[in-house]
């Protein structure tokens, strides 16, 4: 046995407990109907004695999911917040990463991932971190728990800051007809000449519509208008095949490969798709930004209703909130989050220029500001220095992908020699998402 696959085992978990000291474990139900207890991790960094303002809280950070780790990938954010005096706590998700397993070492019943257990789950993390109440962070799927926890309990929640947040199942068509202004019917400012371009390449069978939209929705979010204007360009120009081929066979290994401890989509599809409703507003109409996760969502039974109306809860939110809204970002549009912080009653809303979904993982220096501001009760005053945060840089991740897209359009546009190497960049990503590959886990969904 490899040693990339022990650490997937409950002993090789175990291995990595011993020498990790911010790593926690509580145990937990695996659901109402089955009482056995599973191993629930959280991640907890506190600051240095003398670092930590007397006034501060502890803040407990969800990120977006619901199939996204939080121990492994957010090691250097909360290392960072640490140093800054912050106490920071991040809950490895049921189903995902070091949360996946029971105490026999298998993989957690599918039954057992439901919404309201994972909102159980966090408050499990708080009593056994000694919290009484925390300033929370949450980025979109984060969010909705975030609000959940906010209106449910009270208590537990000092104050919340809600990046890019997810409301209803609902939003997905907010998201869908948001997409479709800009670049198939052109009603967004700048965009008329370039979704008329879009419908003629459909309309002349040079661009597959219906496979277009997560393609678009993708390149927009981390590049922005400009580069799908290069690409859309390119297709009309007989080029760009490759770049949008690599593109859209990136975002459909995400579902089929995972990677551990870092994204891990099949146990959790039940919350994604059963009880989010991810996909289910899926039409198959031109530029569907919801295609794939329609046909994801095939996989585990149908959207049966959220088990909360989160915008009814979201009005008795009484602690300070702070939403954070990419203005470019289309996977959860500026009008949802406008939309919630006219409901909630202590609101105040921030708009990020030049950024996408997901502030904490494109912005992070940003977030981080939030985070600590949030820490003693002052993230709505934020709204004040919006002007300062936004020439905060991005991440290096974030930067790398803009370039990276960048550069493939160029070089697709001047060289030739780009199609060598989109070809063996191909054959590489080929060999990873392989089911033999220690870099990846097939996905058995259930």
């Amino acid at each position: 046995m490899s040693r990339a696959r022990e650490l997937l085992d409950r002993a090789g978990q175990d291995d990595l407990l011993q020498i990790r000291n911010d790593l926690m474990t509580v145990y937990r139900e695996i659901s109402r109907e089955d009482t056995r207890l599973f191993p629930l991790r959280y991640a907890r960094m506190t600051p240095r004695p003398g670092q930590r303002r007397p006034d501060a809280v502890p803040v407990l950070v969800l990120p977006d999911g619901p199939a996204a780790a939080s121990v492994l990938p957010y090691d250097a954010l909360r290392r960072s917040l640490a140093s800054a005096g912050v106490d920071v706590l991040m809950m490895e998700h049921r189903g995902v990463g070091l949360s996946r397993l029971d105490a026999a070492g298998h993989d957690l019943p599918a039954r057992s991932m439901q919404l309201t257990q994972v909102l159980r789950d966090i408050v499990a993390v708080l009593d056994h971190a000694r919290v009484t109440s925390a300033a929370v962070y949450g980025v979109g799927y984060g969010a909705y728990l975030a609000q959940a926890l906010a209106a449910l309990h009270p208590e537990r929640v000092h104050g919340l800051v809600l990046d890019s947040p997810l409301t209803s199942a609902d939003d997905e068509l907010v998201s869908q007809q948001a997409l479709r202004a800009a670049y198939w019917e052109g009603t967004v400012p700048g965009t008329d000449t370039l979704a008329a371009t879009v419908r003629r390449l459909v309309a002349d069978g040079s661009l597959d519509g219906r496979r277009a939209g997560p393609v678009l929705l993708a390149v927009h979010e981390h590049s922005g208008l400009d580069a799908v204007r290069d690409l859309v360009d390119l297709l009309g120009l007989g080029r760009g095949q490759l770049t949008f081929a690599s593109v859209r066979q990136v975002l459909a290994q995400g579902w089929l490969q995972s990677t551990p401890y870092v994204t891990e989509h099949d146990l959790v599809a039940r919350i994604l798709h059963t009880e989010l409703g991810s996909g289910h507003h899926a039409d198959g109409q031109p530029l569907d930004a919801l295609q794939l996760a329609g046909e994801r969502s095939r996989a585990v039974p149908p959207f049966d209703g959220e088990p909360w109306d989160l915008h009814a809860l979201s009005r008795q939110i009484a602690a300070p909130v702070l939403v954070l809204s990419g203005r470019r970002d289309l996977v959860t549009p500026p009008s949802i989050a406008h939309d919630l912080a006219e409901r909630l009653p202590a609101a105040s809303i921030l708009d990020v220029p030049g950024t996408g979904h997901s502030v904490l993982d494109t912005h992070s220096r940003l977030a981080q500001v939030a985070i600590r501001w949030a820490s003693v009760g002052a993230q709505r005053e934020l709204t004040a220095h919006a002007a300062e945060l936004a020439r905060l840089p991005r991440t290096p991740l974030t930067q790398a992908l803009v370039t990276g897209v960048r550069l493939a359009l160029a070089a697709e546009r001047y060289s030739p020699i780009r199609f060598w190497v989109e070809a063996a960049r191909s054959r590489r990503l080929q060999q990873l998402a392989a089911p033999t590959s220690r870099h990846s886990r097939t996905v058995h969904v259930p």
